[in-house]
């Protein structure tokens, strides 16, 4: 046969030169390496995922912690008022007037105070 018949695998029927050792091992390294890395993305993805999860539940349990202090202030400032003895010899104008600013404190210590919607928080 002609040089010209023979192509880079050789003559029809025989087999040609094979991959050389290294380029074979650094394609084996190199697909463990790909599945290794699959491996710990997916790994540290779940991780991410429970932590996320669990951030969440904490957050809630701080709202709501935080709304039941909330509603103690409420409690404490009402009683405040309740208890609060007026002056001696207060004519009708002043109790009027006294009992008028206590109605805007306890409405302002309300909307201070006011409990927060904890599942509009926890939602990222």
């Amino acid at each position: 046969m002609t040089d010209a018949a023979r192509g880079p695998k050789g003559e029809r029927g025989e087999q040609g030169p094979g991959m050389p050792v290294a380029v074979m091992r650094g394609f084996v390294f190199l697909s463990l390496l790909a599945l290794l890395l699959a491996g710990a993305s997916s790994w540290f993805s779940i991780r991410a995922v429970r932590g996320e999860v669990s951030n969440r539940a904490t957050i809630m349990q701080l709202c709501e912690t935080g709304n039941d202090f909330r509603a103690d202030q409420v409690t404490l400032w009402t009683h405040l008022a309740a208890i609060s003895t007026p002056p001696p010899h207060e004519t009708a104008a002043q109790t009027a007037r006294r009992l008028a600013l206590v109605r805007q404190l306890l409405a302002y210590v309300r909307k201070v105070f006011a409990p927060r919607d904890c599942t509009a928080s926890s939602e990222g």
